[in-house]
């Protein structure tokens, strides 16, 4: 190996996947950085390693004869137990008041929307008060098509009944003459 392969991000490639690469790392790195403030350890360096690909395949045994690393033992001192709990309420309330601040705004943001547009409470009422008596007109409307439809298939039923009744006494007649 004594070419040196070209860097993954190099400054040489001009591809669009190199450039969203870089984006990510430099997200990564902000949303690291980030969180380490919130954690209960002291923040800690965050490193960006940029390697090259992998030029050459490692075999099955190989990998398998890998050692595993051992964690460092913690030479820290522990916190008392109070200070971590009101570390935790405070960083519950923090995010609590975050959310609360974006529910505020995004109430803002829609009462201005419905004000510029001119949508109020009272519009709502009114609209709901139309399709409410939209909805009983038509309710109304469909019991009386129904009534007169019941109405019709009860006469002609009946005009049915009769002519059945007159052919059974034609055939009654015709029996007894017969």
């Amino acid at each position: 190996m004594d070419e040196t392969p070209e860097l993954w991000l190099s400054p040489s490639s001009h591809s669009s996947s190199n450039f969203f690469s870089i984006r990510f790392l430099f997200f990564l790195f902000c949303f690291s950085s980030l969180m380490a403030s919130f954690s209960s350890r002291q923040p800690t360096v965050v490193e960006i390693r940029i390697y090259a690909p992998a030029t050459s395949t490692v075999s099955i045994t190989e990998t398998s004869t890998v050692r595993r690393r051992q964690r460092p033992v913690d030479s820290k001192p522990k916190r008392p137990l109070w200070l971590t709990l009101l570390r935790i309420l405070l960083k519950n309330l923090l995010l609590l008041l975050v959310i609360w601040g974006v529910v505020q705004t995004i109430q803002k943001l829609a009462l201005k929307s419905a004000d510029s547009s001119g949508w109020s409470v009272l519009d709502f009422k009114q609209r709901i008060a139309k399709v409410e008596s939209f909805s009983e007109i038509t309710k109304n409307t469909i019991e009386v098509r129904k009534e007169s439809v019941n109405r019709k298939i009860e006469r002609e039923v009946n005009h049915r009944f009769e002519i059945l009744n007159e052919v059974r006494m034609i055939v009654r007649d015709i029996v007894e003459k017969g």
